[in-house]
């Protein structure tokens, strides 16, 4: 059977095949949104992807600070993360509504850092990649300071399943190889 077919793109439609995706966590200024669709797109110099759907209030600040932190937490942490997304900074003091301590960055001149991450990427815009996507707005982030020394095989990261699933990885392996 074929796929079906995106009538103006003629790609195929989306599908959600993709996840599970791990969970960060962006600061900007003194706001916070849970965002799964990012990936290292360089070593060196050490960069980030970050996609942020259109329209939200972290988008607008993103643009105006040109800088962000990308926090990863354990899996304990779900609850207020998955709050996070659904509460709009514009309108709501996040960090107070959730319990949440934010703390200065080291490298970043307006945004704050959410205490109690794994790890914390503190990041500057590179560059916005425009005209890729309708739906998302696409920027390169380079790393300025890495805050964490957790191994990731003691780390239980928080994975997005998609609509309200959400998972964690329960047992470790290692290749003999």
């Amino acid at each position: 059977m074929l796929p079906k077919l995106n009538k103006k793109t003629k790609t195929a439609e989306f599908t959600s095949k993709f996840f599970p995706q791990h969970i960060l966590v962006l600061s900007c200024g003194a706001n916070f949104i849970p965002m799964g669709y990012w990936t290292v797109v360089s070593k060196e110099p050490f960069r980030f992807l970050i996609c942020m759907q259109v329209g939200n209030h972290s988008l607008k600040l993103l643009r105006e600070h040109k800088e962000a932190g990308l926090h990863f937490f354990p899996w304990e942490e779900r609850d207020w993360i998955d709050a996070a997304g659904h509460l709009s900074g514009e309108t709501t003091n996040k960090a107070e509504v959730l319990g949440r301590t934010l703390v200065p960055a080291e490298k970043l001149k307006h945004t704050k850092l959410l205490k109690g991450a794994d790890v914390v990427f503190e990041t500057v815009l590179s560059e916005e990649l425009e005209g890729l996507s309708g739906t998302f707005a696409l920027f390169v982030m380079d790393v300025l300071h890495v805050h964490g020394n957790k191994p990731p095989q003691k780390r239980k990261p928080i994975f997005y399943q998609s609509v309200k699933d959400f998972a964690t990885v329960g047992e470790t392996w290692k290749s003999s190889r």
